[in-house]
């Protein structure tokens, strides 16, 4: 029903139920007829007089059960293994991230911090991490092999805040430098963060086997000086609080290089007394740089780091009072071989600790020239007559590194 104007009445209308057009000045007061469905019951009846007379056809031929429909199938679970499980396929990620310099993904998958510690990296700077990646011993394997497979150690490892896992490393396609068919496993240690592994520490579990007509030639043999005595791995913890290792030797009288001619010998002892000079106060300016500039060549190198060494051993029994002096040979030092100990001569106000920590870097650089005084030092100084040169391994000057930084 609906309440209209007067001149509304000419005017058509929808009925908002059935959506039916009508004049409401000639249907006022009327119902519509109501829809005939004669038609369609008796389409309905005789679609079912159609079924059964073919099931009472069917009933009678004899034909059977109808066919049982098949059941849906049951929703699939993935079953998990330490073999199948995310965090395997991470640390596979991982292994092959480090052999490829990988950068991003060396980012994600390791603990930074923890990184830096295995691999001696001081400071925040990321090239060093993938350099020494790229060098040190404790990767070799995952350089030199590869690695397809691995396997979390227990089921608690999936589930875990931290855990373990097996990498499996075996020699590359057309690699003959390792025997046939050996592998390699690393144990390799791991946080979670979230739902992403963070690789703390890894070992060797089982080394792979060379081939015997391939000589390992990654291993350098060296001879040690004969006038130091062998250093000792010594327990500390670094800056950022993370347990570490260094090597001493404990310091002694150090001859002139036994190749060093008279006329080396002379200029090494005179660098090495102009360099204690320059250490008083009222010395010359731009002493100590003009002593340290004339050592150029590796002979010169080897002629002269003795004579500091044994300066530094004269000043070894009072490193406090000396202090001044041994700062300005672990400079020049540092400058002719490239290697640095962190020595530091501001005082800290605890005199004892100071003392240790001098006495700890006299020793270190005696246990650096035990291992390399017969080497060529190449590992440590850069030589190069044009230093816009790339060394090996280095970006070119101008090119974007590999990976985020």
């Amino acid at each position: 029903m609906y309440r209209l104007a007067a001149e509304a009445l000419d005017e058509k209308m929808e009925c908002v139920e059935c959506h039916r057009v009508f004049f409401p000045k000639t249907t006022a007061g009327k119902r519509v007829q109501g829809q005939d469905h004669t038609k369609t019951y008796m389409l309905m009846g005789g679609g079912a007089l159609v079924l059964i007379v073919l099931f009472a056809v069917v009933s009678s031929s004899g034909g059977g059960e109808a066919p049982e429909q098949p059941k849906p199938a049951a929703e699939r679970r993935e079953v998990y293994t330490p073999g199948n499980h995310p965090r395997t396929a991470q640390i596979v990620k991982w292994a092959q991230a480090m052999a490829a310099d990988n950068r991003l993904v060396i980012q994600t998958h390791n603990d930074v911090t923890a990184l830096k510690g295995k691999l001696g990296v001081a400071g925040g700077d990321d090239n060093a991490i993938y350099a020494a990646i790229a060098s040190h011993d404790s990767t070799r394997f995952l350089r030199e092999l590869q690695c397809d497979s691995a396997s979390l150690e227990n089921e608690a490892a999936m589930s875990g805040a931290t855990g373990r896992a097996l990498v499996y490393v075996t020699p590359k396609p057309g690699n003959d430098d390792w025997k046939k068919n050996t592998r390699g496993e690393l144990l390799v240690s791991f946080r979670m963060d979230g739902e992403q592994i963070k690789v703390t520490d890894w070992e060797v579990k089982m080394a792979p086997v060379r081939n015997p007509a391939k000589p390992d030639t990654s291993k350098t043999t060296f001879t040690p000086n004969e006038n130091i005595a062998k250093p000792e791995m010594v327990d500390f913890v670094d800056s950022t609080g993370t347990a570490r290792k260094k090597t001493e030797s404990q310091p002694t009288a150090v001859p002139h290089w036994k190749d060093a001619t008279p006329a080396q010998q002379q200029k090494a002892d005179q660098i090495v007394a102009d360099i204690l000079t320059s250490a008083d106060p009222e010395a010359k300016g731009g002493l100590f740089t003009r002593a340290t500039l004339q050592v150029q060549t590796i002979e010169d190198r080897k002629a002269v780091v003795p004579r500091v060494l044994n300066a530094m051993f004269e000043l070894y029994g009072d490193v406090n009072a000396n202090n001044m002096k041994l700062s300005q040979l672990d400079r020049a030092l540092m400058a002719f071989t490239g290697k640095t100990v962190g020595y530091s001569p501001e005082n800290s106000g605890d005199a004892a600790k100071d003392k240790a920590a001098r006495e700890s870097c006299v020793r270190q650089w005696f246990a650096f020239w035990w291992r390399y005084s017969n080497g060529d030092l190449s590992e440590f100084l850069d030589l190069r007559e044009n230093l816009d040169e790339p060394l090996e391994g280095e970006q070119p000057k101008g090119e974007k590194p590999k990976g985020p930084l």
